[in-house]
């Protein structure tokens, strides 16, 4: 005889808790200490986010921004190496390259930059 009836699941309670998480100490508006102590305990068990998370506090990463474009002879443009002055300039070039000439020619477009 099976110990539950057809139609009824086989574990009417759900998962088992595996104790207190973070997530269960955020819904309990935790203090930063107790944030802190579960996310070190967890690490501890060896879970990853916890890990991942106190590592990245302690250690964190700088951001970059690599800025490139694949030009037609498959070379790239590093703009990450221009100064923000440069960019400006460059911006206002392709703003200038893309107004159209009717523009231009009967004044109203933007001034060229010098």
């Amino acid at each position: 005889m099976p110990r539950w009836t057809k139609g009824q699941s086989g574990n009417p309670r759900g998962r088992p808790r595996r104790g207190y998480t973070f997530t269960d100490a955020l819904r309990a508006k935790g203090t930063p200490e107790e944030l802190a102590e579960v996310a070190w305990k967890a690490a501890r068990k060896g879970e990853p986010w916890a890990i991942q998370m106190i590592f990245n506090r302690l250690e964190p990463q700088p951001t970059q921004l690599k800025l490139t474009h694949e030009v037609d002879n498959g070379q790239q443009l590093d703009y990450s190496k221009l100064t923000d002055e440069e960019i400006k300039q460059l911006e206002s070039l392709l703003e200038r390259a893309t107004t159209p000439v009717a523009e231009i020619e009967g004044g109203e477009g933007p001034p060229p930059s010098a």
